[in-house]
């Protein structure tokens, strides 16, 4: 072959080589576009629209390519091996299929329905008769001190410890509202007024209401008195427009409604029920013990309990004096003047429960039409009487539940609660003073060991009274039979059952019979022991 020849088809085969090249690199770089555009166009459909439906394929798409898609299955899982190899980022995108197909699948299933949230019945913490006493008007000389020796068992020295102790225990108690039903100060006096009201805005500031009504204590009382040196001296009471102006945050201007002829109000606990606050007490143009609610709050009463059964809403009633007699050993100015005509009030509307104070001691009574323990009957007329009564028995009548005093040992206050269904359970319940003085590291004895400082307190008040009354050799008997009188007047108030046989047949009781038979203290311990038969510090009431 010439020189010519060699050199054309060595030219030949340059430019034919040149092609080959070109064209596997032109491919090469195809494929490479075609893959990073697949990859990105599945990222970006990933993080744009994560639940986007996967594209549907008509019958005749899926007809077409069954024959196919059979022959390349074996084929396509052979080949996945050496594609991997080749390109490692086939096994990434692959995963990141998968998770795509997993959301779609999870997109397409059916969310569940939001559920609505149950009703949660509400739960009331009740105490009555705080008597607040603040240590501002007093030096604890002299008058202070024979101010505590004269008191009735209220709690004097420890009345702003104790509350403090009750307002931690609601706040770390599961209720939905506090209720107070009436003398919240001691007499009245406006420094208590002022420290109580700031400490009870605390409670709310944790996120529960507060609701108050006076008491007889509370307006324009004549006794509200400072204690200052040797003398004790007239001190500043409060109007009602002032008590308003303490109390004004603390359920009146939260109310539903407010009784223009008296300090009344309804407040609305939720669609179901609502918390009637009943001001039960006459202070104008006087104060007085008893209480009377007038014809213009009976008449605005009654407007509202129309309303309440349109609603089918449940309205509880609070007042501060009682609604029936409950007790022999305080027998006047305890229930309502006009008693009679506000039960008949609120057994129309079928109310099921009323709420108060004032006595100082743990009732729970319902009304029936023959009280025949009141009634001074023959065998005939009383065997038929009682005959009714048991009939009565599983009839409607409205409970009353009267919270004993929280200035009183045992210091309780009462828990009420609903559950779905409407059934109500009312138990009591008794401020740890002694857990909570440890707590906050005092170091006072006395509230360290607050119950057995209660005890031996009543038992002081007692001493003082007969101790002129006993001779020196009675005199060694004195602590067995105030220890006795201390019991019985725990168990009174805090309303439980005394087991009268054996009350009777201790020593104790015997020299009390021997030695001061006709003493006043003789007659309480009778009147204690008969009107406690039964337990009060338990109440169920079925929604029916």
């Amino acid at each position: 072959m010439n020189r010519d020849k060699r050199r054309y088809l060595r030219a030949a085969l340059m430019v034919l080589l040149l092609l080959l090249t070109a064209g596997s690199l032109a491919v090469a770089i195809s494929r490479g576009i075609r893959d990073r555009g697949g990859q990105e166009s599945r990222n970006e459909t990933e993080e744009s629209t994560p639940c986007q439906e996967e594209t549907e394929i008509s019958p005749e798409e899926t007809a077409g390519t069954d024959e196919e898609s059979s022959r390349d299955e074996t084929k396509e899982g052979e080949d996945s091996v050496r594609e991997t190899e080749k390109h490692p980022e086939a096994e990434e995108e692959t995963q990141q299929e998968k998770g795509l197909n997993s959301r779609n699948q999870a997109c397409d299933r059916e969310e569940p329905s939001p559920q609505e949230t149950p009703y949660q019945p509400p739960v009331l913490a009740i105490a009555s008769d705080l008597h607040y006493q603040s240590h501002s008007i007093t030096d604890r000389g002299k008058a202070y001190i024979d101010f505590i020796a004269g008191s009735d068992g209220k709690l004097i020295e420890y009345l702003p410890q104790l509350l403090d102790a009750f307002s931690d225990e609601i706040i770390n108690t599961d209720v939905d509202v506090l209720i107070l039903s009436g003398d919240i100060t001691m007499n009245g006096e406006a420094e208590n007024h002022q420290e109580l009201s700031a400490k009870l805005a605390r409670i709310q500031e944790e996120g529960i209401p507060v609701l108050v009504i006076p008491g007889n204590h509370d307006i324009n009382n004549p006794n509200a008195s400072y204690y200052f040196g040797d003398k004790k001296t007239q001190g500043q009471s409060v109007t009602p427009e002032e008590f308003y102006q303490y109390y004004r945050d603390l359920g009146y201007d939260q109310a539903l409604s407010r009784d223009e002829a008296s300090l009344s109000y309804i407040y609305e606990l939720d669609e179901r029920y609502w918390i009637m606050m009943l001001d039960t007490c006459q202070y104008e143009p006087v104060n007085l013990v008893g209480g009377r609610i007038s014809e213009e709050t009976l008449l605005w009463m009654e407007e509202w309990l129309q309303k309440a059964e349109s609603a089918n809403v449940t309205v509880i009633p609070v007042g501060h004096h009682n609604l029936q007699p409950q007790s022999s050993l305080y027998t006047a100015d305890c229930a309502l003047d006009n008693y009679q005509e506000v039960t008949e009030l609120l057994e129309r509307f079928r109310l099921p429960v009323y709420i108060s104070g004032h006595l100082h001691v743990q009732r729970v009574k319902k009304h029936r039409q023959i009280p025949v323990s009141e009634e001074r009957l023959g065998p005939g007329a009383r065997m038929e009487a009682e005959q009714t009564y048991e009939r009565e028995k599983e009839a409607y009548g409205i409970y009353e539940i009267v919270s004993n005093s929280l200035s009183i040992t045992p210091c309780q206050y009462g828990i009420m609660s609903w559950d779905e269904k409407g059934n109500m359970t009312y138990g009591t319940k008794r401020v740890d003073v002694s857990a909570w003085a440890a707590n906050q590291d005092f170091t006072d004895q006395g509230l360290l060991n607050f119950e057995a400082y209660s005890k031996e307190y009543i038992k002081k008040i007692v001493s003082r009274q007969i101790e002129n009354k006993m001779d020196p050799v009675s005199m060694e008997l004195m602590g067995e039979m105030t220890d006795l009188y201390a019991e019985l007047y725990e168990a009174y108030y805090a309303g439980r059952i005394i087991d009268e046989k054996a009350v009777k047949s201790s020593m104790p009781w015997q020299w009390w019979n021997r030695i001061l038979p006709d003493s006043r203290q003789m007659r309480e311990m009778r009147a204690m022991i008969g009107d406690s038969k039964e337990d009060h510090n338990y109440l169920y009431l079925p929604a029916s």
